[in-house]
């Protein structure tokens, strides 16, 4: 995270103005633009040293997600931590705006907790978060830090992905980068041209899961690396049912292509099933039922 004091301002400013989040979106991008190359640097200079490490795992301590996290020392998440003091506090504050505390949380492609953890203390203890993981080198942390962090009691593990139809699936995997897991074509420019290996994992639609566990859920965060739009097409009863507010990852029109998918096809199916979605931080795609938005716009709109 830049240190310097104009883009501070500028995170501060959004922060303490929640509902000039979206529109003011553009000019957050713009800053990232003109403040990323330095940490681009130094996480270039930082990614170097690293090679020399073989293996093992840090614990870090991220306020920003109320707990200490295990994470493997190949992960990029990591490495990224270790640069900037903290990881994606932009989008974190997206689900600390978003979440309702007296319904439960969804958390798809959990990988190692960070937002399982922030999402599990932003609940009221009657709540649960359902994680969902598929990885075996990411769930191993996941346990661990769910645990650590004492919410234990709290949330459920779904060790599979989440899809449109339940049974198996193939995964795409970069051990120890597992943050790059996909059901697709390996097209992240972060790990193309990557050797990976494919693993059988268990899939299920996240209507079923609700149902399974009980759930009510008012959040549903979906980080998948191009795999939303399956995600969603498994989700219509809890969308049509619960209206949760969902945060996904929206990759870029040419690396959607690139991993087989078809640029645009979340947003309109967002928008069929009556959400407004909005690009929200770099790369995040907030989707909001067309209910609440009416009623948020017009409290917006009341003189203070």
């Amino acid at each position: 995270m830049s240190k310097d004091p104009g883009d501070r301002a500028i995170r501060d400013f959004i922060k303490s103005h929640a509902v000039l989040r979206v529109p003011l979106s553009p000019i957050v991008r713009l800053a990232r633009k003109v403040f990323r190359p330095e940490h681009e640097r130094r996480f270039a200079a930082f990614r170097d040293l690293w090679t020399v490490v073989e293996g093992g795992s840090l614990v870090v301590r991220l306020p920003t997600f109320r707990g200490s996290f295990e994470i493997g020392s190949h992960s990029e998440i990591l490495q990224r931590i270790l640069v900037t003091g903290n990881y994606e506090p932009d989008v974190a504050q997206i689900v600390c705006d978003n979440v309702d505390p007296n319904r439960d949380a969804i958390d798809v492609g959990a990988n190692v907790g960070l937002f399982t953890v922030l999402l599990s203390n932003l609940l009221s203890p009657a709540n649960r978060v359902l994680a969902i993981e598929p990885t075996p080198g990411a769930l191993k942390y996941l346990r661990r830090n769910i645990e650590t962090n004492g919410q234990g009691t709290r949330v459920v593990v779904f060790d599979g992905v989440a899809s449109n139809a339940p049974g198996e699936a193939r995964l795409n995997v970069i051990a120890g980068m597992e943050e790059y897991s996909t059901l697709g074509a390996m097209a992240h420019p972060a790990v193309s041209g990557r050797s990976h290996q494919q693993l059988a994992v268990a899939s299920d639609t996240i209507d079923s899961l609700v149902s399974r566990f009980g759930l009510r859920p008012g959040f549903l965060k979906i980080d998948t690396e191009g795999s939303e739009h399956d995600v969603l097409l498994g989700c219509e009863q809890t969308m049509l049912t619960h209206r949760p507010i969902v945060l996904c990852e929206a990759w870029a029109d040419s690396v959607m292509s690139a991993a087989g998918r078809v640029p645009g096809a979340v947003a309109a199916l967002l928008n069929q099933r009556g959400y407004v979605a909005s690009e929200c931080a770099d790369g995040e795609l907030l989707a909001i039922p067309t209910e609440i938005a009416r009623t948020r716009a017009v409290a917006a709109a009341r003189p203070r």
